[in-house]
């Protein structure tokens, strides 16, 4: 009887952490704000390293679920680079770390489709070119 006693506290604090996360999944404020942080790192990145965006498309926040449970929140999408013959759609992914790692081509297209979409999230290629300034153009996506 007095070990039923001890994993009541247990049970209660592994319940109520799991409706936390699941609250915090389901809260709109909470994924806009992850949303606008990571995609300002992303603009942040591309105009300080490059190479310099024309535009972006199919640009949604992402997570991966690590063996503890935590998850790690990523920005998954494609970017149109260069002009002309060179002109052409990469893969990106902005992986929110301390305070981010930003990817280019086949690792980010791998990072993001082990990713699972997160609930209630949006398209943010509009934000992500409003943030960049006039020199984001709209190409035509196929």
């Amino acid at each position: 009887m007095p070990q039923l006693f001890r994993l009541r506290p247990l049970a209660l604090a592994l319940l109520l952490s799991a409706s936390t996360v699941a609250g915090a999944q389901g809260n709109n404020s909470y994924v806009e704000g992850l949303e606008d942080s990571i995609a300002a790192y992303t603009v942040s990145d591309f105009a300080s390293h490059g190479p310099q965006p024309d535009g972006f498309r199919h640009v949604k926040l992402r997570f991966r679920e690590t063996d503890t449970g935590t998850r790690s929140y990523l920005l998954c999408g494609q970017v149109h680079i260069g002009t002309g013959a060179k002109a052409e759609w990469a893969d990106f992914a902005t992986i929110k770390t301390d305070p981010y790692e930003q990817w280019l081509g086949g690792p980010a297209a791998d990072m993001c489709a082990k990713a699972t979409p997160v609930t209630g999230g949006r398209d943010l290629a509009p934000l992500l070119e409003q943030q960049l300034g006039p020199k984001a153009s709209q190409p035509t996506a196929p």
